[in-house]
């Protein structure tokens, strides 16, 4: 039940939208249209049995007794062509069903017809009525009666391009026509253009048939595709054939544009190598194929030109430390460029840096190029993308890429199983950078892979580890290699290149387990293709030198005042108490054979005066006498035997004084000898010894 219901709604609302959509059109049926075309031969043409002004296929087609229908045919246009001797019509016909129709024409004139073919003369004028029926449904149409004149739509037949002979920068046509034609035009339009030229030409050679024109000022070795087309009165004939003529080679009208970077080569011998990059030139200014180069430096203190001519885009120049003239110029075959003159100094000179991260990934027949670039050195205009074959040498390609853009796909003639060196220059104005070269392949992208990952420095806060780039072994296309630090709270990762071999990790933290990976990225994926694992440290070492360092410094400052307490402590708290028994004196004065003496020895001075008639006859003589003898002092005496012999002396006090004398003096060694005192000797009292 639902169903039916469901069914009758869905009627009812395709009704509703068919009567919707009548009723935008007025009401009425949208009819369909479609474009026709009828064409007859004039000879077929023939009179009606019983009217004789009416020219027809067929006789049941003399009369059209329907009433005109104006709103069925559309935009009739009508043609005689007068070499085919050929009438045909083209309009719009409106009908409520696409079917199939069946035309015919009728034509009629208010005079007598004596003969169809006859209403074609160039002043011929008719009524022209077109018929049309419905096979299907049996239904005839009939349009509104469409006047003719003939002057105004014969066209002229269709002319033929016989010759086209070339020049440097003009073309010389030669074409023919079947019929007197008074105007013609050269529709004329170079092959990498879609701009179209126009031509107009006055046919003067009214007796004959053949007819040429020269066009100037086209451009050297190009090619062009002519079409011609010409009137007598009326319409226009039909184009010709297209024909296809290439102008011949001229000389370039410009030079190449160089730039040029200084590397040294060797300091001692002071040799440079000077790089010049030149730009091919564009097909308009070429005006040929070019079949080399020349390129010309002399030096300014030794004017002596030298030549390289080369194929290439690119020239090597190794020279001395000074200023060059260096001119550059393209050959054509039939004459060489205008010279492009380029100052260098090699000892003041300025240099691009090299571009970065240069990679290549394979996709289907192509090669994607990628590289980047320092911010520092934006102003880059281009670059310039050499690609060559490590087999064939002869494949090269250059390619230059506007210096907005850091990317660009390599496609043409690269093949299968081939190893390409790629090379990437940058390039503003004069100036230009060494290359960054790379080697890529179809199957295997980038011919380099990581291995080797090692951790190079740790801290408790950061970690710097490094990798080395190999050639690649196996055929994996990767687009790009990624090192990802995993440990912790967080993930890090960064894209790296061949331009890079190491990469630190900051603000980690102390005492936590990381782990490093190095993934490399393909279309279908990635996979890891190295790996370690560390633990940053607790401490770092300076911390651990700034913890020890106290207390070493504390244990040295404690061993030091132990060692200086003995003599600086010792020497300001606790001196030593002169000994008179450590001197040479003291050992005399303690001499015990002189305190065996009961009467006191005194010098008396006046003993010793001597009168002046005697001093040159008297002698004083004084006699030695040993002190101490050998059994009674001894260097190996014990201090309690020396306590014995010496009782005034303290042996534990002057212990330590007593062995420093005795070891410090050198004259003590055995025995000390004294001088005696004779016993005879009394008070000693001042006396005056006389002058004289």
């Amino acid at each position: 039940m639902k169903n039916r219901h469901a069914f009758c709604l869905l009627l009812c609302l395709v009704h509703l939208c068919h009567y919707g959509f009548a009723q935008w059109h007025g009401g009425k049926q949208v009819k369909s249209y479609s474009y026709k075309e009828f064409t007859v031969t004039v000879r077929d043409l023939k009179q009606c049995d019983g009217q004789d002004n009416v020219c027809v296929l067929h006789n049941r087609d003399c009369n059209c007794m329907l009433s005109p229908r104006t709103d069925l045919f559309l935009n009739i246009s009508c043609q005689y062509l007068v070499y085919k001797k050929m009438f045909g019509c083209k309009w719009i016909y409106l009908n409520d069903v696409r079917t199939e129709t069946i035309h015919s024409f009728i034509l009629s004139q208010t005079t007598e017809i004596i003969h169809c073919p006859s209403m074609f003369s160039s002043a011929g004028e008719f009524n022209l009525t077109i018929k049309t029926k419905d096979p299907i449904n049996k239904m005839e149409t009939c349009s509104e009666v469409y006047s003719v004149s003939i002057g105004k739509i014969t066209q002229a037949p269709q002319p033929t391009i016989t010759s086209v002979r070339a020049g440097k920068s003009s073309l010389n046509v030669t074409w023919t026509t079947k019929w007197f034609t008074k105007t013609c035009k050269i529709h004329l339009k170079q092959s990498t253009m879609e701009q179209l030229i126009e031509v107009s030409v006055k046919n003067e050679n009214e007796n004959g048939d053949e007819f040429f024109h020269v066009i100037d000022g086209l451009q050297a070795f190009s090619q062009y595709n002519l079409t011609i087309a010409c009137k007598a009165y009326g319409l226009w004939s039909e184009w010709s054939g297209e024909f296809q003529r290439m102008t011949l080679e001229d000389a370039p009208t410009v030079s190449p544009k160089v730039s040029y970077c200084v590397e040294s080569l060797d300091k001692i011998l002071e040799t440079q190598k000077v790089l010049l990059v030149w730009k091919a030139l564009e097909k308009n200014e070429a005006r040929g194929v070019i079949l080399g180069y020349e390129v010309t430096y002399t030096s300014i203190t030794h004017p002596s030109p030298e030549r390289i001519n080369t194929t290439d885009l690119k020239a090597e120049l190794v020279v001395a430390a000074g200023d060059y003239n260096i001119s550059l110029r393209a050959f054509t075959s039939a004459g060489p460029s205008p010279p492009r003159h380029v100052p260098i100094s090699t000892v003041f000179c300025e240099s691009l840096p090299r571009v970065k991260g240069l990679w290549a990934s394979s996709n289907a027949d192509s090669l994607n190029i990628q590289w980047e670039m320092d911010q520092r050195a934006a102003s880059e205009t281009e670059f310039a993308i050499e690609l060559i074959s490590s087999g064939d040498a002869s494949s090269k390609q250059w390619k230059r890429v506007n210096g907005s853009a850091f990317s660009t796909v390599l496609k043409g003639s690269i093949k299968q199983l081939e190893t390409y060196n790629i090379r990437v220059y940058p390039l503003s104005g004069g100036l230009c950078g060494p290359p960054e070269s790379i080697q890529a392949s179809l199957e295997s992208g980038t011919l380099l892979e990581i291995v080797q990952l090692q951790r190079l420095n740790m801290t408790k806060t950061s970690v710097t580890v490094q990798w080395v780039w190999q050639k690649k072994v196996s055929s994996t296309n990767v687009l790009q290699y990624r090192v990802t630090l995993v440990g912790g709270p967080e993930t890090r990762s960064i894209v790296i290149f061949p331009h890079q071999w190491q990469h630190s990790f900051h603000k980690l933290q102390a005492y936590v387990k990381y782990s490093v990976y190095i993934y490399a990225e393909t279309a279908a994926g990635h996979f890891s293709k190295e790996h370690i694992e560390f633990t940053t440290p607790l401490l770092e070492n300076d911390e651990v030198v700034k913890a020890a360092l106290p207390v070493i410094l504390l244990i040295i400052g404690f061993a030091i005042l132990s060692i200086l307490s003995r003599t600086i402590y010792k020497d300001y708290f606790f001196p030593n108490i002169a000994n008179p028994g450590h001197s040479l004196i003291g050992h005399w004065l303690l001499n015990p054979l002189h305190e065996r003496a009961a009467v006191v020895s005194v010098l008396k001075l006046e003993d010793f005066s001597v009168t002046n008639h005697l001093t040159e006859k008297c002698l004083i003589q004084t006699e030695d006498q040993k002190s101490l003898e050998q059994e009674e002092f001894d260097e190996h005496m014990t201090l309690s035997d020396m306590s014995k012999t010496y009782p005034d002396i303290d042996p534990v006090e002057n212990s330590d004084g007593l062995e420093n004398s005795l070891t410090r003096s050198p004259a003590l060694t055995e025995y000390v000898d004294l001088p005696s005192i004779p016993d005879n000797f009394d008070y000693v009292g001042n006396d005056h010894i006389p002058d004289n």
